[in-house]
């Protein structure tokens, strides 16, 4: 057996030999200690972020180019109906961004009033002459920018863009086979980060059966399942994902009579009636309000007397001041790509409670998400 020396050339091969572990051991110990003041790596909360705040540059670049935002407001502090009509753009976009201009403090609300602050004004209105508003401008014809302005206008979320020329909406991608496997995987692989928490947070030890409406590929049922033995969970998805549910169940040996997958559109089709509590992780903040509205009612309408709904997402807490920065970001994301936005808590009490939800509860989560719960009444009317 011939022997090759560690510091000899390494042959002309495909078949590498693997790093052995005292090599790699040396390598890290090397890097490190050629880095003096070594950076901290990221932490999951962090590589979520970088995903999911991609399109609030754009919003920024737009607002700044094609609205010349920082300006007006520099000279003529306005509420947000003021802003809308002054622009001609549409609520729910409008809202998102303001709510994002909140957080980065380059807008202040005073007495429902949008004030500029020092720094938007020192650098963002053209009244300055320290403004750098043109270099900010040279970015306005970037293709994701114009779009995210046509959403500002427009109201409606921007198309995706399959193939160049060729666009369509992520709702109708959904039924397609390829898309939604993609992004069944998708959420299969953010659930993995997500439900453990969502399963510590929400108490089921009174719930026999749990309805988890769109469920995606049912892992967080499949959480819920696992810490709750007496309970039962029914996932409520539409074709083609309701077969990539029942396979994705079945692979964590979680079949019937514990776990079960219904096809239907949960705008159209009812809802079984035999459910003690209704799930909606991450899916009340693709659609707008007038759907968020529909489904919450049929919530109420198919629940037992005395049940709950449990709505897990990134919901920012109004309550106190602006929106934390990462989920105004994340509600640019939304607000492009989909009907729906971060709804705030105050947004989703206002909707729990208009069709008849009593005490609406909030619990925060990990990674900018939180969990609001709420309650129907125990003799079952409105």
């Amino acid at each position: 057996m011939v022997t090759r020396k560690r510091d000899s050339p390494v042959p002309s091969s495909n078949a590498v030999e693997p790093f052995e572990r005292g090599d790699r051991a040396m390598l890290q110990s090397t890097l490190a200690a050629s880095i003096p003041n070594q950076l901290p790596e990221p932490d999951i909360a962090q590589v979520i972020r970088w995903r999911d705040s991609s399109y609030a540059a754009d919003l920024y670049i737009a607002a700044v180019s094609w609205l010349d935002l920082f300006t007006y407001l520099d000279q003529t502090p306005a509420t947000e109906t003021e802003l809308r009509s002054h622009f001609q753009i549409k609520e729910r976009p409008t809202r998102t961004m303001i709510r994002l201009f909140e957080s980065w403090g380059l807008l202040a609300n005073v007495d429902g009033k949008l004030f500029v602050t020092a720094s938007a004004q020192r650098y963002l209105s053209r009244s300055s002459a320290e403004n750098i508003s043109s270099y900010i401008a040279t970015m306005k014809y970037k293709s994701s920018v114009r779009e995210i302005y046509d959403v500002l206008r427009q109201g409606a979320p921007d198309t995706w863009h399959v193939e160049r020329g060729d666009t369509t909406s992520w709702d109708a991608l959904m039924q397609t086979d390829e898309f939604a496997d993609l992004n069944t995987q998708g959420m299969e692989e953010r659930g993995r980060i997500f439900a453990p928490d969502l399963a510590r947070l929400l108490d089921c030890s009174q719930d026999t059966a749990v309805l988890d409406v769109g469920g995606g590929s049912g892992v967080y049922s499949a959480h819920l399942l696992n810490r709750y033995p007496n309970l039962s969970a029914t996932i409520f998805e539409r074709p083609p994902v309701d077969q990539l549910a029942t396979r994705c169940l079945a692979e964590r040996k979680l079949t019937a009579p514990r776990a079960r997958v219904i096809a239907g559109d949960m705008f159209v089709d009812p809802f079984p009636n035999a459910a003690s509590l209704h799930l909606y992780s991450h899916v009340l903040h693709n659609w707008g309000p007038e759907k968020v509205r529909l489904l919450l009612d049929k919530s109420y309408q198919s629940l037992l007397p005395g049940g709950r709904v449990a709505v897990y997402s990134c919901h920012p807490d109004d309550r106190g001041g602006p929106a934390p920065v990462a989920e105004a970001e994340y509600s640019v994301l939304l607000t492009t790509g989909y009907e729906g936005c971060c709804y705030s808590f105050e947004d989703m009490r206002s909707l729990m409670e208009g069709v008849g939800f009593q005490q609406v509860e909030y619990r925060k989560s990990i990674c900018n998400r939180s969990l609001i719960t709420a309650r129907k009444r125990a003799n079952g009317s409105s």
